[in-house]
């Protein structure tokens, strides 16, 4: 594929993700614990995505907390919201670029969060974050980490 043609899609595939945003997991806690209010911040237009590792350890947070039952709930109502991203073959591969990515810089991030990353990349939607870590991944092309 010639470049200038690999360039344009990426720019379609920009504005076409316009206003659509994956949510971290910090940022999620965020919203459980009523402490961020997205659309006030970005727009009632915006868009907002969860993948499967995100939901997973939102569990977890529940399943330790004092109130799991009502965590869980609280997640159940969270997750309705907003739409969840499907595992593939696109977010295996981007998985590889992203830890490969990361090897080769020697700045390993948590293994849930280079998935998380790696939904990001598939998908090319700006990942919304409170975690410095992913600062790590500023250099890696098509990836946009957004810190809230």
């Amino acid at each position: 594929m010639h470049c200038c043609e690999q360039l344009r899609k990426v720019v379609n595939a920009s504005r076409q993700n316009a206003g659509r945003y994956l949510l971290d997991t910090s940022v999620a806690a965020e919203i459980l614990r009523g402490r961020l209010d997205l659309k006030a911040r970005l727009g009632e237009q915006a868009r907002f995505y969860l993948c499967g590792i995100t939901v997973g350890e939102l569990y977890y947070g529940a399943s330790v907390s004092a109130r799991p039952e009502y965590q869980r709930q609280v997640i159940e109502a969270l997750v309705g919201d907003y739409s969840l991203l499907a595992f593939g073959r696109a977010v295996q591969r981007a998985y590889a670029q992203v830890k490969q990515f990361l090897r080769a810089q020697g700045t390993p991030i948590p293994e849930n969060d280079v998935w998380i990353a790696a939904f990001a990349l598939a998908y090319r939607l700006p990942l919304l974050t409170l975690d410095r870590h992913f600062e790590a991944l500023q250099g890696l092309t098509n990836v946009d980490i957004k810190f809230l």
